[in-house]
């Protein structure tokens, strides 16, 4: 099968998500340009395997991270899995690579809310630092997510996550207060565009207001660490350093709805009920 930009442009059409299309369309383009530079007119069935050894060689000779090369090498298998009728060698191992998350200390954190000017900057750092929300998930709160509370002023949150994994979180009811102040004058979320009505913002306007506070603070403590670090997930990751600090280690896996928590070795089914009680024992950073 010849392989060229023509195939991959007719193929990349068929994907729906339009970031998704862009990222597959580039990386294949990759591939065929390294198809171009060895002379491989045909990929067949009976190449497809060294063809594959090959670029992954390829791959690891530039200087990039080991998960962007495992991320080309996916997308090149999925390509070939539901574009064409060649079927390659299932043993053909991806590398194995671990991450060590970067997140914020409370401290650091601390310093972030001195320098911070704007009310909704503040909000979104406590709301993700305090309760483990992806960035998305925070952005989808309704006003009338937040009049469900319970005894103590707490809402408990029911979260549908990625592959639709639900989960519950707690928001105490310091910060409800505070949610609810900020969003009086909104109608239907609490973090509300101002450019479309009705709509939530949208987690680049997020990233783009965290990437001029972390340059300011930056610029002000002379270091480079709130640039590197101060990013919407990386508060997720801060939550999650908490908690296991606060030896809620059996719950992490629940509080970020997790599939499994591999990293640390331990698997557990949780009640809600206990799950919320262990919420509310945790103290805000």
């Amino acid at each position: 099968m010849k392989i060229n930009t023509t195939t991959i442009e007719n193929y990349t059409q068929s994907i729906a998500n339009q970031n998704t299309r862009k990222s597959n369309r580039h990386s294949l383009n990759k591939f065929v340009k390294f198809l171009e530079n060895k002379e491989i007119t045909d990929v067949t069935q009976d190449n497809i395997n060294t063809v594959f050894r090959d670029y992954q060689a390829h791959l690891n000779k530039l200087k990039i991270k080991a998960s962007t090369r495992n991320q080309h090498l996916i997308i090149l298998k999925t390509f070939i899995n539901e574009y064409t009728n060649i079927e390659y060698d299932k043993k053909l191992k991806l590398e194995r690579t671990i991450n060590e998350p970067k997140y914020l200390t409370p401290k650091q954190i601390q310093t972030i809310y001195k320098y911070t000017e704007n009310p909704l900057d503040e909000l979104m750092i406590k709301l993700l630092s305090n309760t483990g929300l992806r960035i998305s998930e925070a952005l989808n709160i309704t006003k009338k997510e937040l009049t469900d509370l319970d005894g103590e002023g707490n809402v408990i949150l029911k979260v549908i996550g990625k592959r639709n994994k639900k989960r519950v979180v707690l928001i105490p009811s310091e910060l409800v207060k505070e949610l609810n102040e900020y969003s009086k004058n909104n109608d239907t979320y609490v973090f509300e565009s101002k450019k479309k009505p009705n709509e939530p913002m949208t987690p680049r306007a997020i990233e783009y207001r965290f990437k001029n506070l972390a340059n300011r603070i930056d610029k002000k403590e002379q270091t480079t660490v709130y640039s590197e670090n101060l990013k919407p997930h990386n508060f997720r990751h801060s939550f999650a350093i908490h908690a296991l600090k606060n030896n809620e280690i059996n719950y992490v896996k629940e509080f970020l709805g997790h599939e499994s928590i591999t990293t640390t070795q331990i698997y557990t089914n949780l009640k809600e009920k206990e799950i919320v009680e262990r919420f509310k024992q945790m103290k805000m950073i």
